[in-house]
């Protein structure tokens, strides 16, 4: 990256984090955006995507950027995981997700644990817990038919086991936990992923999929089983049938368009119907950076030329004629294609070209007025996923100012 562009990357997610470590501008951007929102709005509790664990992560990350500062942002790290805990003991976690539950919290701790060794018994209790969620959890595997939520990356099985196939020399407990992901997803990747109606997360989804769909969006949709199944296999958890799913999902993945639809909707016989697919949007959670995200992930499991070279065609596809997008944040917006694009940048053909037009477009989403250095749809969002914490870890990365461990909550390689 041109320095004087990194400079700038660099500067604008300091500012942004700098906003985010003072409480009284964070609860103040909060409280008024609350006000204004017209949609189901909130920020604060343990989450990582939604809370205070998002926050930890985020400064610890400012820690390893700026070495000069480390003390500061290691200290709002401590201070935002501490809250996080505190509010787990206040409302306590009862599902396993990644983005508010166990898996999310338990993340934050294991990323500070690489420098700070007192938190290992909280994460090993925090891992048990987890453990104890997914084996108590009732089985979705047999079922005719899936919901999305059972499954994916944001409160699913595919995001917790993305964070449970790192955990080092894991328990028995811990182990038999991944047994039973490994056992789930591996189903649900060899074509058990038809969603049913009587299962969608909204009725207006039947506007679309009158008769049920297969969801290929990365936060919601098969590519996320099938990249943690890559994760957890490259991990050494090896099991019977687990390659055959990655490989089965991939392929499928593999024929369609390289740029991949939101969903493929069935018809009334229960056969697909691809030609009716609409197609999938320029982001993470949907369309044809995460799919190739995560084909990319599959490819270095498999070992696959092939399906790699799908990947990077799909991706560079998708970037061709690029002219901007109206979003910021990691789910829906740049920043979620900026950290895609440093991934693949040492595949496609255009390289860190690509990086660098992301990076001067996400910057023009950032503006040093806003409370919190980025504004979305009128609203000021500290969290990771959807607000100003994942634009300033996506700036980081472009610079290369911070190391990929944080990108696995998003199932990036």
């Amino acid at each position: 990256m041109h320095p004087a562009l990194a400079e700038r990357a660099r500067d604008t997610a300091k500012l942004i984090l700098t906003r985010l470590a003072d409480p009284v501008v964070v609860e103040e951007a909060v409280a008024a955006s609350e006000r204004r929102a017209t949609l189901p709005y909130g920020w604060g509790g343990p989450g990582l995507f939604v809370g205070h664990a998002g926050s930890a992560l985020a400064f610890q990350a400012a820690h390893r950027a700026f070495p000069h500062e480390a003390a500061h942002w290691r200290g709002l790290a401590h201070q935002h995981l501490a809250t996080a805990a505190k509010a787990s003991f206040d409302s306590p976690l009862t599902h396993a997700g990644v983005s508010s539950g166990t898996a999310g919290l338990a993340f934050a701790f294991a990323d500070s644990l690489r420098e700070e060794p007192r938190y290992g018994g909280t994460l090993d209790k925090l891992n048990a817990q987890l453990a104890d969620q997914v084996l108590d959890a009732p089985s979705w595997r047999g079922r005719d038919g899936v919901r999305d939520r059972d499954y994916d990356a944001i409160s699913g099985a595919a995001g917790t086991l993305a964070h449970l196939s790192a955990v080092r020399d894991p328990d028995p407990l811990v182990r038999r936990a991944i047994g039973s992901l490994l056992d789930d997803l591996s189903w649900l990747c060899q074509g058990n992923w038809v969603i049913h109606p009587r299962d969608y997360p909204l009725p207006e989804y039947a506007d679309n999929y009158p008769h049920g769909y297969v969801n290929l969006g990365l936060a919601h949709g098969i590519p996320g089983p099938m990249a943690a199944l890559s994760f957890a296999h490259r991990a050494g958890h090896r099991r019977d049938g687990v390659v055959e799913a990655i490989r089965h999902t991939a392929d499928y993945l593999a024929e369609q368009s390289c740029r991949w639809p939101v969903g493929i909707p069935l018809s009334e016989s229960g056969t697909e119907v691809r030609d009716r697919a609409k197609p999938g949007r320029l982001a993470w959670c949907y369309g044809a950076p995460g799919v190739a995200c995560a084909l990319l992930n599959a490819s270095i499991t498999l070992d696959d030329n092939d399906i790699r070279h799908v990947a990077v065609e799909g991706f560079s596809a998708a970037l061709d004629g690029f002219d901007g997008l109206p979003e910021a944040t990691l789910c829906h917006g740049v920043a979620g294609v900026l950290v895609i694009s440093t991934i693949f940048a040492s595949h496609n053909r255009r390289g860190p070209s690509d990086v660098e037009m992301l990076t001067e477009h996400l910057l023009s989403h950032c503006d040093k007025d806003f409370p919190l250095g980025v504004r979305e749809n009128g609203l000021d969002d500290p969290g990771l996923l959807t607000g100003s914490a994942g634009v300033a870890l996506a700036l980081l990365t472009a610079t290369g100012d911070i190391d990929r461990h944080w990108q696995r909550a998003l199932l990036f390689t």
